[in-house]
């Protein structure tokens, strides 16, 4: 059952959506203990606000479908935006990580800009596929500014594909990649962060899975100066500088 508290809160934080939003969500019927709570969850949500629409599928049966997504765990729950971008929240969704969602599903049918120019700018250089996974627990706080930026980035670029992940209920994976600290963040599947992460950190590891290469003769992707880094400390600077000033601006909003 979905508590008081919990449906209080998607009632307030979905109550006036401007436009439609999709959700899809994707479940399976073996080895999921929490996916009959995830399609109440997404059922709840669906009741709560008119102008939600929400499709269901088997993860293993509806194979087409989750690989239109790139959806391999269960549960799994896609918000889909405008041009197709969409991120996916993976796990039972309680507490902070709730919210989260919520804040994402509101966002996406305000069709808001979830960053200054400049960011919107760099991220304009992307040429290729970028996958950008972020391990949670549904009560971190602290995990919640790296999952929003990720999450952002997946709706302001066509190239960037955005999981979050609730780490507790996938224990093969937090053993696979050693975690012992949350947020972890892994951009492609080699590299990896730990802790939080900053808006301009996010360009530069983004740059550096895409495969543009630092050193000596290189040049600042942001500004064009000389530079040995993928986006030179000024640059990064002034990026966080904007995108700090961005988010309070959009807070007060």
């Amino acid at each position: 059952m979905i508590n008081a508290n919990s449906s209080e809160l998607i009632e307030k934080k979905l109550r006036g959506l401007a436009k439609p939003v999709r959700l899809v969500l994707f479940t399976t019927d073996t080895g999921c203990p929490t996916c009959p709570e995830a399609v109440e969850l997404a059922r709840a949500i669906k009741n709560k606000a008119g102008k939600i629409a929400l499709e269901t599928y088997d993860v293993v049966m509806d194979r087409d479908k989750a690989e239109q997504y790139g959806v391999k765990l269960a549960p799994a729950l896609v918000v889909e935006g405008r041009e197709g971008r969409f991120v996916t929240f993976c796990g039972l969704l309680e507490d902070v990580f709730l919210e989260v969602l919520l804040k994402t599903i509101h966002a996406v049918s305000e069709a808001h800009t979830w960053f200054p120019d400049k960011i919107l700018h760099t991220l304009a250089h992307l040429a290729n596929d970028v996958k950008i996974r972020v391990f949670v627990n549904k009560d971190c706080s602290r995990c919640r500014p790296v999952a929003e930026t990720a999450i952002g980035l997946a709706f302001e670029s066509p190239y960037i594909a955005t999981d979050i992940i609730i780490a507790s209920d996938y224990p093969e994976l937090v053993r696979k990649y050693n975690m012992t600290t949350l947020p972890k963040t892994i951009f492609g599947e080699n590299l990896h962060v730990d802790g939080h992460v900053q808006e301009s950190e996010f360009l530069s590891m983004i740059f550096q899975t895409e495969g543009v290469k630092t050193g000596p003769e290189k040049k600042c992707l942001v500004c064009g100066n000389p530079s040995p880094d993928i986006i030179c400390q000024n640059c990064r600077t002034r990026i966080q500088a904007e995108a700090v000033e961005h988010k309070i601006k959009r807070e007060k909003m």
